[in-house]
């Protein structure tokens, strides 16, 4: 009976995992997408960013500005992605099996993971801020 249940289950355990290494690329993509953002913010921006800390502005706020729009754009991305899902997940209620149809430990993992990447790619960037010296920037144009 074990191997007969091995064997019917067998697809499923290969589709679920193929469905993982799917999720985990494009978690990557996304990563790698809100990197590319901050960090071309970071290099158009940077005479500016010179200029304002060449006038007293903190790192602390210049990091946080910047940062802040690969936040924003990720923020509004996992809040349509919620209201998105919450339509879908009734359209999947009868494949669904052993789960409510709005779980929401898998909703909230899901959101908090989105969430830790996106600072994890938005920081990276914006630690390049630290090496911009403003009497060089100001000098260079």
């Amino acid at each position: 009976m074990n191997d007969l249940m091995a064997h019917t289950l067998a697809t499923q355990r290969i589709e679920v995992a193929l469905l993982g290494a799917m999720a985990a690329l494009a978690l990557l993509l996304s990563a790698v997408g809100i990197f590319a953002l901050v960090a071309n913010l970071v290099v158009q921006r940077t005479r500016e960013i010179g200029i304002r800390m060449a006038l007293g502005s903190t790192l602390g706020e210049v990091m946080v500005e910047i940062g802040r729009s690969g936040a924003d754009a990720s923020l509004l991305g996992v809040v349509l992605g919620l209201l998105l899902s919450a339509g879908a997940l009734r359209a999947l209620r009868s494949v669904l099996y052993g789960i409510g149809v709005y779980d929401a430990p898998a909703l909230a993992t899901a959101a908090l993971t989105l969430a830790s990447v996106t600072l994890l790619a938005t920081t990276l960037p914006t630690l390049k801020i630290a090496r911009i010296d403003p009497a060089s920037t100001l000098r260079e144009e």
